[in-house]
């Protein structure tokens, strides 16, 4: 009976707690305590995944896309908290800018392509934290997604990471092409491109890039094969041999054009570029092909692109 007196007593308590609390002073007061919860979430969980790693820091891998989709599903419940919350607020406010709303749809429209970009990337399976994608000219490592802007450890034409740290609008996914360098995991193909005149020994030339790609290759071919023959009865499609490929073609009158396709780790493009095509052109003057023959332009020695 004490029990049943006390909720009694207690009931014109809890009236004026949800009274005041469905004021507008209440509401602010709970949409501050749901923004701090949040963060202090975040917090926990960012320093839980640090004592679960150790002594190694978080990498771009499995523990960073962790952190970013937990952090992502902490703040989007927050929000549908506090839109919740305002619910009457919010649609009265809707209602009085009915007239205005073209208006407001021509000034916020680049807000609202960087929304729809990011549910397009968040629906992209096989876009994730880690990836290294290209879009436009730039090129980097996947680093951070969010609702208006996705950030990539960028990456320079030299294939090594700059330091730099690009964020670009997610409105982007709409204006420029997206390519995915590693959709096919840790192994992608790549592809150096060498100009030469049209007195070329086709045969010599062709024999010695073989050679060097094999030498530098001989260490991962194999598994290189396995992954992709996985990857292929995985996803049903068809994927260039791993091992390595020339194929020729006439840029002009005066020029011929060699390209060495070949798989590698993604992490190795650069250094491998630089050493193959180093010696290929030390080895090849050594033949017998006096270096003058050789037609070079600007940005075309060496020139390279990845498919994966």
């Amino acid at each position: 009976m004490e029990i049943i007196q006390f909720f009694k007593d207690l009931e014109p308590v809890v009236e004026q707690v949800f009274n005041f609390l469905e004021s507008r002073l209440g509401r602010l007061i709970l949409s501050i305590g749901i923004l701090m919860l949040a963060t202090t979430i975040n917090r926990l969980m960012h320093w839980r995944l640090l004592r679960d790693t150790g002594s190694k820091l978080p990498q771009t891998g499995n523990v960073r896309a962790t952190w970013v989709r937990r952090k992502n599903i902490v703040w989007v419940s927050a929000l549908l908290l506090i839109l919740a919350l305002w619910s009457g607020q919010i649609t009265g406010f809707l209602i009085s800018l009915a007239a205005i709303g073209g208006a407001l749809l021509i000034v916020s429209k680049e807000f609202i392509l960087c929304l729809w970009g990011a549910l397009i990337i968040s629906l992209n399976k096989s876009l994730k934290i880690g990836s290294t994608i290209e879009v436009g000219e730039f090129t980097g490592q996947l680093v951070n997604m969010g609702f208006v802007t996705f950030e990539l450890a960028e990456i320079g034409p030299s294939k090594k990471q700059t330091g730099r740290l690009l964020s670009l609008p997610n409105s982007l996914v709409f204006t420029q092409a997206m390519k995915n360098l590693s959709v096919y995991g840790s192994y992608g193909i790549h592809l150096i491109d060498f100009n030469f005149d049209k007195s070329v020994k086709i045969q010599a030339a062709e024999s010695l890039a073989l050679r060097l790609a094999d030498e530098a290759g001989k260490h991962w071919i194999e598994e290189a094969e396995r992954h992709f023959s996985a990857v292929e009865r995985d996803n049903f499609v068809d994927l260039p041999k791993a091992r390595p490929e020339v194929f020729w073609a006439s840029v002009d009158e005066k020029c011929l054009r060699m390209t060495l396709r070949f798989a590698c780790p993604l992490n190795k493009r650069g250094q491998l570029e630089k050493s193959i095509v180093k010696r290929f052109w030390v080895e090849y003057s050594e033949q017998g092909q006096p270096l003058e023959e050789i037609t070079e332009e600007p940005n075309q020695q060496g020139k390279a692109s990845t498919m994966s």
